[in-house]
């Protein structure tokens, strides 16, 4: 996990080691207004995902490295 390069998200990355396809399951920090699966370069891939309370779900590959987004309201100062 880190900041994202260019802005208040997130960054996950998740590596499938088994060579199994499977379902992941982040916990994510409170406050998370989106999410959506990027390449390594932080560059969105596909479509936003659903965040049900503070855990989301999302398919892994197999040997796949994984790099999710999760974004953030920037705070009022």
């Amino acid at each position: 996990m880190k900041k994202a390069e260019h802005s208040d998200s997130l960054i996950f990355h998740a590596y499938e080691w088994a060579g199994k396809s499977s379902n992941v399951t982040f916990t994510v920090p409170k406050g998370a207004t989106g999410a959506i699966v990027t390449n390594l370069l932080e560059q969105p891939q596909g479509s936003p995902l659903t965040i049900t309370g503070e855990q989301l779900t999302v398919p892994i590959h197999p040997f796949e490295i994984l790099t999710l987004r999760v974004d953030y309201a920037r705070d009022a100062k």
